[in-house]
């Protein structure tokens, strides 16, 4: 039996474990660091540094977690066993090992996702929703003021140089890859705002930090993605309102947005919106990259090659796309053909029939509250589908997206049989 002064020091451990996990998961600092600043064009690829160390605290952190989870078994186990979908994608990723291209490759990397996903069942048995809004202030604050304080102090590191020279990348490795997570930080943070009217300030300034860093990092795809997300907290407020005005406003929305598309497309022209964002029709050579990863998901349909045994340079069927191409390919720019190529149709429909489930989960969550909190698991689904469509938050599964994913689909299953209650 803890006494109250253990269980506070518990309790503090747990939080700071919660974000120092959600900082590592993110590749944030440690990553930067053991590639020693390098630059996308620097003729170096990242894979030809020494990761070890990062691998180390990975497996620390699930260490860390499963020990966690086995001190609350009693509360852990009918959570797990409730989410059937997330249980058998799991295990097509362990059992992809056995038809893998690369298996040492892929027994690792599953490894990661089994402990990943472990971390969001702990986020979701241990705290609320609320709760985990909370720690992902603190995280993401933290990730955005440290990126500004590399981009001033250490320059070197906090600012890409070679293709992208002057892009800021802040504790991250490429620009891209900070703006994947301020996008939804902003998000945080406008939520934060309304939810906290005491220290609302700090969260509206946080928002404008966050707003100008991701403009720095010239990431056009998480500023696109950030804005729709905005506007997404304004359309979703329809869904709180009564069945048969839901519906109508519903309609609205869709044949406005319907309109306005083809006017863009037939009037204003494809090429000069590409070009208005930053982009071509070939979406900086994305849909080149489809094309060829289209070629080799056919020939590994249903099974795929692996989990995250594709991708190997010129060695093995990914030197098809690099030599077509033209550029070293590291992703498929998409986080769903990237699932496909590595767990085939069958993993692929899994996780997509569980991703419906649990956006349904999340819009009764949404009419059944009435606080800013409600809003936070639609548009965390929302940024997972955006986000995944020309970048990958999810392909790997051992990413923080992943473990948020788990935890958002865990707890509105916890939400659901708490009548969807987000509060203790």
């Amino acid at each position: 039996m803890m006494t109250n002064n253990t269980s506070k020091t518990f309790r503090i451990f747990e939080f700071v474990f919660s974000i120092a996990a959600l900082f590592h998961l993110s590749e944030a600092i440690t990553p930067l660091f053991l590639t020693k600043g390098a630059n996308e064009g620097d003729g170096i690829a990242l894979s030809a540094y020494d990761l070890s160390l990062n691998a180390k605290m990975s497996l620390l952190v699930y260490f860390v977690t499963f020990v966690l989870l086995a001190m609350r078994w009693k509360r852990v186990l009918p959570v797990l066993s409730s989410n059937k979908l997330l249980f058998i994608l799991m295990a097509i990723v362990c059992f992809s090992y056995f038809w893998s291209i690369n298996p040492p490759q892929t027994f690792r990397f599953a490894v990661y996702a089994l402990g990943t996903t472990a971390f969001g069942l702990y986020l979701a048995t241990r705290y609320t929703l609320s709760e985990q809004m909370n720690l992902l202030t603190w995280t993401y604050g933290l990730l955005l003021i440290l990126s500004i304080l590399f981009v001033v102090a250490i320059p070197k590191y906090g600012l890409m140089g070679g293709v992208h020279e002057g892009a800021v990348r802040g504790v991250f490795t490429h620009k891209n890859q900070f703006g994947a997570f301020m996008a939804p930080s902003g998000v945080i943070f406008f939520l934060s705002a309304l939810s906290n009217q005491k220290n609302s300030w700090i969260y509206w300034f946080l928002l404008v930090l966050s707003c100008g860093t991701m403009v720095m990092s010239r990431s056009t795809t998480a500023l696109g993605t950030f804005l729709v997300m905005l506007m997404l907290c304004i359309v979703y407020r329809i869904f709180r309102w009564r069945y048969e005005v839901m519906v109508s406003a519903i309609l609205a929305v869709i044949i406005v947005g319907v309109g306005v598309l083809v006017y863009l497309a037939g009037y204003v022209g494809e090429d000069a919106l590409t070009s208005s964002v930053g982009k071509d029709t070939t979406l900086s050579g994305r849909t080149l990259i489809w094309k060829y990863v289209w070629d080799q998901i056919q020939l590994h349909p249903w099974l795929g090659y692996g989990l995250s045994a594709f991708w190997n340079g010129f060695e093995g069927p990914s030197g098809y796309i690099q030599l077509a191409t033209g550029i070293g390919v590291i992703y498929a720019h998409n986080g769903f053909l990237d699932i496909w190529l590595s767990i085939g149709i069958i993993g692929l429909g899994v996780f997509l029939i569980g991703f419906v489930i649990t956006i349904s989960q999340s819009l009764a969550l949404l009419r059944r509250t009435n606080s800013p909190e409600g809003f936070w698991p639609l548009l965390f689904l929302s940024y997972v589908l955006l986000s995944n469509l020309t970048e990958g938050t999810i392909n790997s599964m051992s990413s923080s997206f992943w473990a948020l994913y788990a935890a958002i689909s865990y707890s509105l299953i916890i939400a659901k049989n708490n009548n969807y209650k987000i509060y203790d």
